[in-house]
C-alpha cells in the first residue's frame, strides 16, 4: 500500500503467481481484441496510432480566433489504459481461459456484457479447474469484469477490471454518431479492506455482516496519494501514471452542443473522455477543480440531450454540467473534461501564464482522501494539467512538462510537507466589487439537539462565530477578493466549483498553504444568451483544503451564491436564479445543507494523521446529524448553529414567484431527499433548475442557441433527489395548494446504503 503496509491480495493475473512471488501477477496488462481474431498486448489503443509523450496530447496550431488556446488534433492520438484493462473491438470475440490457482471456486463475471445488457459470466468454476469464456463484443461503452462471490468480498480483495469496447471504425467516439474526443482515459476506483484481507489469507471465508467493512486504502488505477500523482522518486513509475491515469492537455475552446465541432482541416473543437469506473464498495465522489465535466453516460445508458427527466431513485437523466460526479459501486460512468480556459481566472493572470497549471481531482466522500487512517492526501485522487509550456522554433505548446515536480520517496513526505507561505503577494491584484475578510475562529457550539462540539470555521465582517460560514454573495462579472487569515497553523479556502488559476484555487499541494495572510482573487464567468457554456449563476460552497477531512467537518465551510446581472423583467421581489432562469420570490429563498457530525474527530489535532499516525480519518462514524440553513434573507448573527427545520413556500398560482431552495450536501455521506404532502404521499413539487453551480440545460441542436428544461416545456419535477457528499442542487418549490408538506433528508452509510438519520423539514405553502 501507498504506505508501505503489505495487504494480501487477489487478482485476474496474466500468469501463475505463487503466495511468496515478490513480483506478483495480480493484474493483467492491457490486451486488444481485434476484430481480425486477434490478441495484441498493448498499452495504447489505437494500436496503429501515434502514442502522445507522457499521455499529453500535442495540439494542430494555435486556434486564430482565441488567444493562448489551440486547436486539437482529430483522430490522431492514441491513448494509454492501465492494467486491470481489457479492450475489444467491435466485430471481435472476447475470449479468456479462467484457471482458478485459488484454493476455493471462484467465477469471471462481465456485467452487462451480454445480448439486452445481461451478465457474461464462467459460472463457479472450482478450485484447480479451468473454464473457457467466449462472448461477441458488447456495443461501444465501459464494462466492468468481477468475481461476485461473497458479494462485495471477492472484488474488494482485487478481482476486478474492466472491459473497453470501441468501433475502430470510430475509435475517436464513444459510439458511432456519439462524442468525438481528443484522447481517453480510463479511471478504476478500488477500496481496499485489511481486516477483510487478513481473514481470506488465512483461508478462511469473511462475513461481511459480522466483519463491517472499514476501507483503509483507496485507489484509482491500483494506486494511491503520491504514487498515483506521479511524484514519487522512480521516474519509469511516474512516466507511466502520466500516461494511463493523470490527463494533460492544452487549452481549446470547446462548446458541449457539438464535440465534433471543427474548425479547420484536422482538428476538432472537444475535451478527452474520461471513463469512471467504481469497482470498489465505498460510494464516491469524484470532484473535478478547474473544469467542470459534461456528463454523457451511466451504466450504458446515454443521456439525452432534451426531454431529460428524474428516475424514481432521483438520478437526472439529461447531459449536464458537473464538478462532482456520485459513482456509486459498480456503477460507471463516461464524462467530457473540456481541457478549457478556467472560466474563473481574471484576463491579466491568464494572458501572463507561461507555466502548467495542475489542478486535482480527488473523491469528496472525505475519508477516501487519507490512507492508514490519517495521511491526506493519501486515497483516491489523481490531478490534470492544463498545458502552457512553449516550444519556440514552432510556436506550439510542449508536450511534456519543463521543469520536473518535487519528488517525494514516501507517502508521509508528501502529507506532512505541503508547501508553505507566510503572506503571498495576489499576482495581478485588480480593484474588487466585493471583497471579505475570513477570520479563523474555534469555539464550542451548542447544536439543535443540546450536544456542544468543538468547531472551527470563518467568520468574516460582523458576522458572529457561527455554524456554517457566512454566505458569500456576488454577481457574474464581479471581481471577488476574498482574504484569509488563518491565526492558528495554516488554511487555505477552495471555492468550490469555483474555476480560477491554481494559486487562486487554494489547494495545497498545487499551490501553498497560508500560515499569514492571503487575499484570493476570482472573477465570475458572465453569461451569453443561448449559450451553454458560459455564466457562472448558480450555488457553490468554500471550505479548507488543508488536512481536508478533519478541517470541513470541523467546520469550515460556508455556501457561495453567484446571482446573474439584474433583469429589468423581473417584477420587485423577484430575481431570476440565472441570465435565461426562471424567477423566484427573494423573501422565500432557502439554504438547505444536510451535516453530520462524528464527535470523536472533533477532539483531534489540526495536523491529525499527516505525519501517519492512525487517528482514525478512514473511519467516519457519525453520532449527530443536521439540516444546516434557513432564509437567505433573515440569517441571524451571533454565534450560533443556523439550522432548519421549518420553511414558508409559496403555492403555485398565477402572479406570484415560486420559492428557490439552494442545497448544498456538506455531509461525507450521500444523502436521499424526499417530498410529501400532509397525508405522507409522495409530491412531485421540486422542480430542479441547476446541479453543481450549473443550469440544466436541452442542447438538442448543435449550431443553434441551448434552453433550460424548465423554459422549454419540459420541467424536472421530481419528489426524491439522490445527492452525494459535496453536490448542490438548485431546485424551485412548487406546491399545488396550500398546507403542510415534508422535506425528509434521509443520510445514508457510505457502503451499506443503510439509513443512518432522518431529518426533516416542515414546509408552510401559502
Amino acid at each position: 500500500m501507498v504506505d508501505g503496509s503489505l495487504i494480501y491480495h487477489r487478482g485476474f493475473g496474466d500468469r501463475r503467481t505463487a503466495v511468496r512471488d515478490p513480483r506478483p501477477a495480480l493484474a493483467m496488462s492491457p490486451q486488444v481484441f481485434t476484430a481480425a481474431g486477434q490478441v495484441i498486448a498493448s498499452r495504447f489503443y489505437p494500436l496503429s496510432a501515434p502514442v502522445p509523450p507522457h499521455g499529453r496530447p500535442a495540439p494542430l496550431r494555435p486556434d486564430p480566433a482565441f488567444q493562448r488556446q489551440y486547436l486539437a488534433r482529430r483522430a490522431y492520438w492514441a491513448s494509454f489504459f492501465p492494467d486491470r484493462t481489457l479492450i475489444a473491438e467491435s466485430g471481435s470475440t472476447v475470449r479468456i481461459l479462467l484457471h482458478n490457482n485459488l484454493a476455493q471456486p471462484h467465477e469471471l463475471r462481465f456485467h452487462g456484457a451480454g445480448p439486452a445488457g445481461a451478465d457474461v459470466t464462467t459460472g463457479k468454476v472450482a478450485a484447480g479447474k479451468t473454464k473457457l469464456l467466449a462472448f461477441p463484443a458488447p456495443v461501444p461503452g465501459t464494462y466492468l469484469f468481477t468475481d461476485p462471490g461473497n458479494e462485495p468480498v471477492e472484488r474488494t480483495l482485487g478481482l476486478y477490471g474492466a472491459l473497453v469496447v470501441i468501433d475502430p471504425r470510430n475509435a475517436w467516439r464513444l459510439s458511432p454518431g456519439g462524442a468525438e474526443f481528443e484522447r481517453q482515459w480510463l479511471w478504476l476506483c478500488h477500496d481496499v479492506e485489511p481486516s477483510w484481507a487478513r481473514i481470506a489469507s488465512r483461508g478462511e471465508t469473511v462475513n461481511p455482516i459480522a466483519t463491517p467493512a472499514v476501507p483503509r486504502y483507496f485507489t484509482i488505477n491500483g494506486f494511491s496519494g503520491f504514487q498515483a500523482l506521479a511524484i514519487t522518486t522512480d521516474d519509469e513509475f511516474n512516466k507511466r501514471r502520466k500516461e494511463d491515469t493523470l490527463p494533460s492537455g492544452h487549452p481549446r475552446e470547446t462548446d458541449v452542443r457539438n464535440f465534433s465541432a471543427s474548425s479547420s482541416a484536422g482538428s476538432v473543437r472537444t475535451g478527452q473522455l474520461i471513463r469512471m469506473v467504481n469497482a470498489g464498495i465505498a460510494d464516491h465522489q469524484l470532484h473535478y477543480h478547474g473544469n467542470h465535466v459534461w456528463t454523457l453516460r451511466a451504466n450504458g445508458i446515454d443521456f439525452p440531450r432534451s426531454n431529460g427527466r428524474v428516475s424514481p431513485l432521483g438520478d437526472v437523466v439529461l447531459q449536464q454540467w458537473e464538478d462532482t460526479v456520485q459513482l456509486q459501486p459498480l456503477e460507471r460512468k463516461e464524462a467530457m473534461l473540456p481541457v478549457r480556459r478556467p472560466p474563473e481566472v481574471v484576463d491579466p493572470v491568464w494572458e501572463a501564464r507561461t507555466e502548467d497549471w495542475t489542478y486535482p481531482m480527488h473523491c469528496h466522500a472525505e475519508p477516501s482522501q487519507t490512507a492508514a487512517g490519517g495521511m491526506y492526501p493519501g486515497g483516491l485522487l489523481a490531478d490534470w494539467v492544463l498545458a502552457a509550456a512553449p516550444v519556440p522554433e514552432s510556436g506550439l505548446p510542449g508536450t511534456v512538462e519543463d521543469e520536473p515536480h518535487h519528488a517525494f520517496r514516501s507517502q508521509v513526505d508528501f502529507s506532512s510537507d505541503q508547501p508553505h507561505e507566510g503572506s503571498p503577494e495576489t499576482e495581478f491584484a485588480l480593484r474588487p466589487d466585493v471583497a471579505l475578510e475570513f477570520d479563523f475562529f474555534s469555539r464550542e457550539l451548542t447544536f439543535p439537539d443540546g450536544s456542544e462540539h468543538e468547531v472551527w470555521s470563518f467568520e468574516a465582517d460582523e458576522s458572529g462565530r457561527g455554524l456554517p460560514a457566512p454566505v458569500v454573495r456576488l454577481t457574474e462579472g464581479q471581481v471577488f477578493h476574498g482574504t484569509v487569515k488563518p491565526s492558528k497553523k495554516v488554511h487555505t479556502i477552495h471555492w468550490h466549483g469555483i474555476e480560477p488559476d491554481p494559486r487562486n484555487d487554494g489547494v495545497g499541494h498545487t499551490s501553498f498553504e497560508v500560515t499569514g495572510e492571503y487575499t484570493y482573487q476570482w472573477k465570475p464567468d458572465v453569461a451569453e444568451r443561448g449559450n451553454p457554456n458560459r455564466g457562472s449563476a448558480g450555488t457553490y460552497f468554500y471550505h479548507c483544503h488543508v488536512n481536508t477531512p478533519l478541517h470541513v467537518q470541523m467546520g469550515m465551510f460556508g455556501a457561495i451564491i453567484v446571482d446573474p446581472p439584474a433583469s429589468s423583467t423581473a417584477p420587485t421581489g423577484t430575481r431570476r436564479h440565472s441570465a435565461e432562469g426562471p424567477l423566484y420570490d427573494i423573501a422565500t429563498e432557502t439554504l438547505l445543507a444536510p451535516y453530520s457530525l462524528d464527535p470523536r474527530w472533533h477532539e483531534l489535532n489540526h495536523a491529525a494523521g499527516l505525519s501517519g499516525e492512525d487517528v482514525g480519518l478512514n473511519h467516519f462514524q457519525p453520532r449527530h446529524f443536521f439540516l444546516l440553513g434557513g432564509a437567505l434573507a433573515s440569517r441571524p448573527k451571533g454565534d450560533r448553529v443556523w439550522a432548519i427545520s421549518t420553511m414558508r413556500a409559496n403555492m403555485v398560482r398565477p402572479g406570484t414567484a415560486p420559492t428557490l431552495v439552494r442545497m448544498v450536501n456538506v455531509d461525507y455521506y450521500p444523502t436521499r431527499t424526499r417530498f410529501t404532502d400532509a397525508a405522507g404521499r409522495p409530491a412531485r413539487i421540486a422542480e430542479l433548475i441547476a446541479h453543481d453551480g450549473r443550469p440544466f440545460w436541452n442542447t438538442p441542436d448543435p449550431a443553434g442557441p441551448a434552453i433550460q428544461p424548465s423554459m422549454a416545456g419540459q420541467p424536472l419535477l421530481t419528489g426524491i433527489i439522490k445527492s452525494g457528499a459535496a453536490e448542490k442542487f438548485d431546485f424551485l418549490l412548487r406546491p399545488p395548494a396550500a398546507g403542510k408538506y415534508t422535506i425528509s433528508v434521509d443520510f445514508l452509510h457510505w457502503i451499506t446504503g443503510t439509513v443512518l438519520a432522518t431529518r426533516t423539514v416542515t414546509v408552510t405553502a401559502a
